[in-house]
């Protein structure tokens, strides 16, 4: 392609959004976040000026080795990790912390719940190769592992705990201080590994003091890249290298460093806790307008997820008589974007049971089809403006007033 028409393609808009209509609102940022300019151009002065290889020898290497450890010990240090291993993302810090745990272990059995993310459900297989039981725990209606629940399955055999601290899809918060006190009473010997994707930079958190081995972070759910996360580890962690390749991230994940996404990483989180106590209590608000504003004109919606224990930016909520899926894609042309779950969900998942969920999470919770078919996920980010919250609660009010005006059955029922 020539290079004037490569330059056209590539800065034409994505969206579809005409120019001369209202900006488009985007509140799906438990997907994924806009990377904040200042971590763009960090980005793109370390691809320019630090493109050597860190394990270089020479001068040229030097400069990215000093750069990538100092990306490591600030990101360490937001954590209170003895070690941070640099990943593709939290899908793989979830698959290193979990199969990588078993591996130097005995076979024996690994926990984790029915609501998990695919991150952490899909070891199963590799698992089972290492002669692993996965044992997947059944969950509370508000998509968290009740602590007589994991209590129960605990024993001397299990190997590694998978926890999820913040649900993506339901906002919920797990008891991870009561959750872990149980493992470590019951399992002492087992690895506790926490999937902290959705709250790392919107809770505060200390791996140390939670006397947790491992913990995932993926960047671009806090305005950082994508294709970048890490694993934290705890001073007495024990995992086994799943790729070890040139023997980079202390052997545990050999190939070239990836330098670019850990100073935009750290970047990412510098701004994140800067903001932490402002950005929460934004968010929070802004859930609660859209919440608000639902349920004044549909009294019958509810919120899912635990009242009490919540994440900040995710607002979960079903409208009966609406399905989801069609609110969605009429808001989505008025320039309002949310989501019916997470973007994670497989596309070449079985065939399951056509009175339950597709969702597994929506299922492992308890709802029926329906039921489900009803739920919508608004997520905000430290980006997001009450302006553009008003305006998508609105949307999403009339939006879903039409649906029901069209739908005689769903009418009755008001």
């Amino acid at each position: 392609m020539p290079a004037a028409r490569m330059r056209a393609v590539v800065s034409e808009p994505r969206s579809g959004h005409d120019p001369g209509m209202p900006s488009p609102i985007y509140l799906d940022n438990a997907a994924t976040t806009r990377p904040t300019e200042r971590v763009a151009r960090a980005m793109q002065d370390a691809q320019r000026e630090w493109f050597g290889n860190p394990s270089s020898k020479h001068a040229f290497g030097a400069g990215p080795k000093k750069h990538l450890a100092d990306a490591r010990e600030f990101l360490r240090g937001t954590l209170g990790a003895a070690e941070i291993v640099f990943t593709s993302g939290g899908s793989e810090a979830d698959y290193l912390g979990i199969v990588g745990a078993a591996s130097v272990r005995s076979p024996g059995r690994v926990l984790m719940a029915a609501s998990d993310h695919p991150a952490i459900l899909e070891t199963a297989e590799p698992l089972g190769r290492m002669r692993c039981h996965v044992s997947v725990l059944p969950v509370t209606r508000d998509g968290d592992i009740g602590a007589e629940t994991l209590f129960n399955a605990l024993g001397a055999d299990v190997r590694v705990v998978a926890l999820m601290h913040g649900h993506n899809e339901l906002g919920t918060l797990s008891d991870l201080e009561e959750l872990v006190a149980l493992v470590r009473r019951t399992s002492p010997e087992a690895h506790v590994h926490v999937d902290l994707v959705q709250s790392y930079g919107k809770i505060p958190f200390d791996l140390d003091a939670m006397d947790i081995d491992s913990v995932a972070v993926s960047a671009h759910k806090f305005h950082g890249p994508k294709g970048a996360g890490f694993l934290g580890l705890s001073s007495k962690a024990r995992i086994g290298a799943l790729m070890r390749a040139g023997g980079q991230e202390n052997g545990l994940r050999g190939g070239t460093e990836n330098l670019a996404g850990a100073i935009g990483t750290m970047i990412a989180a510098e701004d994140a806790l800067l903001h932490q106590r402002r950005s929460k209590e934004r968010m929070e608000s802004m859930c609660q307008l859209v919440e608000d504003a639902v349920r004044d004109e549909f009294p019958d919606a509810r919120r899912l997820g635990n009242p009490d224990r919540r994440l900040p930016h995710i607002l979960s909520l079903q409208i009966p008589g609406i399905v989801g899926e069609s609110l969605m894609l009429r808001c989505d042309v008025r320039g309002v974007a949310f989501s019916i779950g997470s973007a994670c969900h497989g596309q070449t998942a079985p065939k399951r049971d056509p009175k339950k969920p597709d969702n597994h999470v929506l299922a492992a919770v308890g709802m029926g089809y329906q039921e489900a078919r009803e739920v919508i996920r608004v997520s905000f980010s430290r980006e997001t403006t009450l302006e553009e919250v008003e305006i998508a609660a609105t949307v999403i009010v009339e939006e879903a007033q039409a649906l029901l005006r069209a739908s005689p059955a769903a009418g009755g029922r008001r």
